[in-house]
């Protein structure tokens, strides 16, 4: 059994957006100068314990997905340096669409990897430091199961039927 590797999963973040539009989008990779990037599920779950209980239950409500890119090193080059930056200098937030794509499982089709696209809010932690980072947070909403294409270094989403 082959162990997975950490490149073999690639996130593409649509840049054309900050405010949730999906008509056009241009999937940016992230992941250039980003040494830690997973995502938590974050489980919300209530336990409560009635009078006639001797022991708590806990009920699962959701999840709440999030990343947090620490320290991201900064590089002029780097076309998503750009967009967060962007960010940073109207101290905004992003309202975009994230895809996943697990370059190491394909739909049976050569080409076309097995990937989830998700809604996303972008929120700016930190800048600057001594080495010019940025920090963000991701949270993630609505995943959407699918396939996706890498061509030339454009991305292709397509939901699952």
């Amino acid at each position: 059994m082959a162990q997975l590797f950490r490149d073999q999963f690639q996130h593409y973040v649509n840049t054309a957006t900050t405010n949730g539009a999906t008509a056009n989008p241009t999937y940016t990779r992230e992941g250039s100068g980003v040494e830690s990037l997973s995502i938590a599920f974050n489980p919300q779950k209530e336990t409560y314990k009635d009078i006639t209980q001797r022991t708590a239950t806990t009920e699962f409500q959701n999840y709440q997905l999030s990343s947090s890119i620490s320290g991201k090193r900064c590089k002029p080059e780097d076309p998503m340096y750009d967009y967060l930056y962007d960010l940073k200098k109207t101290a905004t937030s992003a309202n975009t669409q994230l895809v996943e794509i697990n370059t190491a499982k394909t739909n049976g089709t050569t080409g076309q990897y097995d990937a989830t696209r998700y809604d996303i809010l972008i929120t700016i932690n930190e800048w600057l430091g001594e080495n010019v980072t940025i920090s963000y947070d991701i949270d993630y909403t609505n995943p959407v199961q699918g396939y996706a294409t890498i061509s030339s270094g454009t991305v292709t989403f397509t939901p699952s039927a």
